[in-house]
């Protein structure tokens, strides 16, 4: 099981309903009352502790414990997210829970997810004891399957009405784990989510980021666009929570923050492959489903986008529920021959896809008319050099390094030696540590726990790239 977690009732509520928990649970050990017997409030001391011992003990002398709520009404099993004790979770997904829609998120069960979703779909909107919606709970912990939800409606902005009045982006950052906040932030902000979206009490998703005191995420928000000079419910800014928190490198961070690289998608729906304007048509009468159908088709299944294509030209043009252009699903898996296909019908040319089609001309063309489009971004985050990878693109990587492209550029910490490493591409890799790349970066795309390059070439049994970081002096 990957990470992935969870919220509901009072102490007393709990404890009234251990009866009738115990008597819907035949065939379960029972052990009998005793006037030493451990509260709810207890046991959930012991799931707060990440004491998994004593948990064990206690759901073997009372199996009801495991539906212990706190006061807030949140469950057993998401108050062992909530505090990052994953190992406590799966004890008590052990103990037979019967699973609510977050805590189906939380233990990455999307069969239970889909079945309650399809029964309820208010359950998508509604806020969970947890602080919001589904999509909040999956941006907490970090889910890498985020997208699921996205794809049965949940929206990336919702803060419903009970919940912490915090958005999916802004919860992230409640998460207890760095690695969980950084890639809940990172995928939301990558698939359609509004960095600037209204918070509770305007305390933003770079306000959050300042009380983490983490400059890694302070710089992704900048780089999404946040607003520096939002201020919260006390007319702060996050520079003067900064200076308040006494935390001086984030003060010192955002008294740059005009400074700091932003991205740029200024060429994502600007020209086709002939650099003529792009003319987008109306999809507002196609349903949002067949867009995505024809999204997904376009990464792999060339037969199948044809067949949505010829049914409805303008179906060229769709957009997931990701915020994912259906080129776009084509460039960063660089299948060139759908590319093309796209670009026959008049997709746009960004500068991201063309690095994925080695079409040098374009790639020159564009960073003539703007050299900032080094900071451009193609679908769910991914920086320009990672649509290098593969082969054959020297010369579009020494043109990029001529207009500055920082060569260690990341999303969730993962750079372009990662994802050389995850495709045994020893040629950019060598071109990368060449260019000063860092060898010993920690990146969470495929691992919460972090690896480096020479771990996710080992993972991968990628022996050249390997053997090329460990001669580097790479270490793990």
């Amino acid at each position: 099981m990957s990470f992935s977690r969870r919220q509901a009732l009072s102490s007393l509520a709990s404890l009234l309903s251990f009866a009738a928990f115990a008597r819907l649970a035949p065939g379960r050990p029972r052990s009998p009352v005793r006037a030493t017997a451990v509260s709810a409030g207890e046991f959930l001391d012991a799931v707060r502790a990440g004491d998994l011992e004593r948990v064990r003990r206690l759901l073997g002398e009372d199996a009801s414990h495991a539906r212990a709520r706190d006061e807030a009404g949140r469950s057993a099993y998401v108050l062992a997210h909530v505090h990052g004790h994953v190992g406590v979770a799966e004890l008590l997904r052990e103990a037979g829970l019967e699973l609510d829609i977050v805590e189906a998120v939380l233990a990455e069960d999307w069969k239970r997810l889909e079945e309650l979703a399809r029964s309820e779909p208010e359950l998508l909107h509604r806020a969970h004891p947890i602080g919001g919606t589904p999509l909040y709970a999956a941006a907490f912990v970090g889910s890498q399957d985020a997208y699921r939800l996205r794809s049965l409606g949940c929206a990336p902005d919702a803060a419903p009405v009970g919940g912490s009045g915090y958005t999916p982006a802004r919860g992230a950052l409640e998460s207890p784990q760095p690695s969980w906040a950084l890639r809940g932030l990172t995928d939301l902000c990558g698939n359609g989510a509004d960095v600037n979206a209204r918070q509770h009490r305007g305390s933003s998703v770079l306000h959050g980021a300042v009380r983490r005191r983490d400059a890694t995420l302070v710089r992704l928000a900048i780089r999404k666009g946040a607003d520096a000079g939002a201020v919260d419910a006390e007319g702060r800014t996050a520079k003067t929570l900064a200076e308040e928190l006494g935390w001086t490198e984030g003060a010192k961070l955002l008294a740059e923050a005009k400074r700091l690289p932003r991205d740029n998608r200024s060429s994502r729906f600007a020209l086709d492959a002939n650099r003529q304007p792009v003319r987008r048509p109306d999809l507002a009468d196609v349903p949002q489903s067949l867009q995505n159908e024809v999204t997904g088709a376009s990464h792999f299944k060339l037969e199948k986008l044809r067949e949505l294509v010829e049914a409805d030209g303008r179906l060229i043009f769709s957009i997931s529920t990701d915020a994912e252009l259906a080129i776009e699903a084509c460039a960063h898996v660089q299948n060139q021959e759908i590319i093309r296909y796209h670009l026959d019908r008049g997709a746009p040319l960004s500068l991201p896809t063309a690095v994925a089609l080695r079409d040098l001309a374009s790639v020159r063309a564009w960073l003539e008319h703007d050299p900032t489009l080094v900071h451009e971004r193609g679908a769910h985050d991914f920086p320009v050099l990672w649509f290098a990878v593969g082969g054959g693109a020297l010369e579009i990587t020494d043109l990029l390094a001529n207009h500055g492209i920082a060569v260690d550029q990341e999303s969730r910490g993962t750079t372009a030696l990662h994802r050389c490493a995850s495709e045994d591409d020893v040629e950019l890799a060598h071109w990368l540590l060449e260019h000063g790349a860092d060898k010993e970066a920690v990146g969470y795309f495929w691992d919460a726990k972090g690896q480096t390059p020479l771990e996710v070439a080992m993972a991968g049994k990628c022996m050249r790239v390997a053997a090329l970081l460990k001669d580097a002096g790479a270490r793990r």
